[in-house]
């Protein structure tokens, strides 16, 4: 099972397992996180959701290969997880051990906590693979770090450390390795205490502003995606990548 699910004190734990691909998240996968979040939305005796990865990778985004071969339904099962992610009535926490890259990044701009150990790295790689950022990445990471910030890890595809992911206010806190497990333990055993009413009503308000701008937005950032998955640029990309070698982007002489 490469998502597993566990529930115990009032805690969702939805675990990211499959590390001998890098956590690479599959169609089949995002169907069983999208319906393990919808029932946890309904179910008194989650209070919390804790989103995990494998101590090494918490995951290299979306699963490439399959985009290749069936790119309409991958997109389709991404799209309907965001969109459940998003509007997610209960708090989220992420404990992060490893990189997040893409999609996987993405995922943890909608988690409410994001925990992460020195270790973490976070990249969004779109541009680099000739594609554009979606489900909110721009607008999320441009209303917390500001626009410079945001548009120098985007258009150059520069990875972001784990110290500079806190600079930039795209994560809740660093800490040392072996401090990470106690940490996001004592959180998430915190949350699943709290009222449940008062702390989903609380969240409902903060993010009102924030989702009300990503809907307004999403329908232009899936026409721009899809068109840039027909271009050349994204062909030569899914080229390079098939034939291990670098995409070739220069302006001809």
């Amino acid at each position: 099972m490469a998502i597993q699910i566990t529930q115990a004190l009032g805690i969702l734990h939805m675990t990211i397992e499959r590390a001998d691909r890098r956590n690479t998240i599959t169609s089949d996968m995002f169907r069983t996180m999208t319906d393990a979040l919808l029932d946890a939305a309904t179910d008194p005796k989650v209070r919390v959701v804790l989103l995990k990865g494998h101590e090494t990778v918490f995951s290299a985004g979306m699963d490439l290969e399959e985009r290749m071969r069936s790119p309409e339904a991958i997109t389709a099962a991404a799209e309907r997880f965001f969109d459940v992610l998003r509007t997610f009535p209960k708090p989220i926490v992420a404990q992060v051990s490893g990189p997040a890259v893409g999609d996987a990044f993405t995922m943890l701009l909608y988690c409410d906590f994001v925990y992460c150990s020195t270790r973490a790295l976070f990249s969004v790689p779109s541009v680099a693979l000739a594609l554009t950022p979606r489900f909110g990445t721009g607008y999320v990471m441009t209303a917390a770090a500001g626009y410079p910030k945001a548009a120098e890890k985007i258009l150059l595809s520069e990875p972001i450390s784990a110290d500079e992911a806190e600079a930039m206010r795209l994560v809740t806190a660093v800490v040392e390795p072996d401090d990470l497990e106690m940490l996001v333990a004592s959180k998430t055993a915190r949350l699943a205490v709290l009222p449940p009413e008062a702390v989903a009503a609380s969240k409902r308000l903060l993010r009102m502003a924030r989702d009300a701008a990503i809907e307004a937005q999403s329908a232009e950032e899936r026409s721009v995606f899809a068109e840039r998955m027909a271009s050349g640029e994204a062909k030569e990309a899914a080229a390079a990548f098939l034939e291990g070698r670098k995409p070739v982007f220069a302006p001809e002489e």
